[in-house]
């Protein structure tokens, strides 16, 4: 992987609800940083929040029609398409969580701001149940808000998780129509099974039996565990033994998920490979406590 970490890979074939053909999917920060290097240090803690414009034209016709033969098995998890500021388009992964407010996905920070260019993105559009290159039941759905912490802006390594409130309209809640995933406010120790969603791209990533091209729906399971505490800041991480691919970030790591009812608990998020000396076949994801996660997402609820 350069430094740079640039790739293109073009769209598939349109689908009414799915991403555009004529996009051009450019992998730059949003597969993972490219190695990112911890801090030893805690910054202050200020949020930051980014409000998207949608047109009245898309707030009227946004996801109010179900496509009628929904083939996809998980609609909680989803692409996430990115417009960046010069227009260019770039993917993630991201997940419904079970909240009161009922529109709120999680996804990694650098997915929703842009660390290298220190701005937001321009536009997120969240396809749920994406997968085979067919939308999932409820096609697209906007971004209206996002929130991440402020220290992420300073090093990609530290809170590089987020939450997105989209826009769902008539009073409707999205996980209502796609469920949702429970989440972990204590992160667990040790070593965990744990099952890992997202969408690689050009063939990148160790996910098997699975079409890595940004169109399917991979999945990973195994333990993830704590790196040894010779590492620096080692409590702030915890890893799997596997490299998730360009387009996997923010695809939720899952304790006790169940395939039967999609259920399970979201424990932590795809960020990257760390910074030697950390492995560098060990995919990493912020270790969050539980204070600054409530906080956070309590702005995403409560925000108008």
């Amino acid at each position: 992987m350069d430094s740079q970490g640039i790739l293109e890979i073009f769209g598939k074939e349109i689908i009414s609800g799915s991403p555009r053909e004529e996009n051009i999917w450019t992998k730059r920060c949003y597969a993972f940083p490219t190695s990112s290097k911890p801090m030893s240090k805690r910054a202050k803690m200020e949020p930051m929040i980014k409000t998207y414009d949608i047109p009245s034209e898309e707030r009227t016709s946004n996801t109010t029609d179900f496509f009628v033969d929904d083939i996809n098995n998980i609609n909680s998890v989803g692409l996430l398409e990115i417009v960046k500021t010069d227009g260019s388009i770039d993917g993630c992964t991201a997940s419904v969580i079970r909240t009161n407010n009922g529109n709120i996905a999680i996804t990694a920070a650098h997915c929703i701001f842009d660390y290298y260019l220190q701005t937001w993105n321009t536009n997120l559009y969240f396809f749920p149940g994406y997968n085979n290159n067919v939308p999932g039941r409820v096609g697209k759905v906007y971004a209206y808000k996002s929130f991440i912490w402020g220290d992420f802006r300073q090093d990609a390594t530290r809170f590089d998780y987020g939450f997105i409130k989209l826009y769902y309209p008539e009073g409707r809640k999205l996980q209502d129509d796609t469920g949702a995933f429970d989440y972990d406010l204590v992160i667990p120790q040790g070593n965990v099974p744990t099952t890992v969603f997202g969408y690689p791209h050009d063939n990148s990533g160790g996910f098997v039996n699975c079409s890595k091209d940004g169109q399917h729906l991979c999945q990973w399971q195994g333990d993830s565990f704590d790196f040894p505490s010779t590492l620096p800041n080692y409590e702030w991480y915890r890893g799997i033994n596997v490299d998730v691919g360009y387009g996997s970030s923010g695809g939720p790591w899952l304790r006790n998920y169940d395939p039967n009812t999609n259920a399970g608990n979201v424990m932590g998020i795809s960020h990257g490979i760390l910074y030697e000396p950390y492995p560098d076949t060990s995919t990493a994801s912020w270790a969050w406590h539980q204070d600054d996660f409530t906080t956070l997402l309590e702005y995403a609820e409560n925000s108008q």
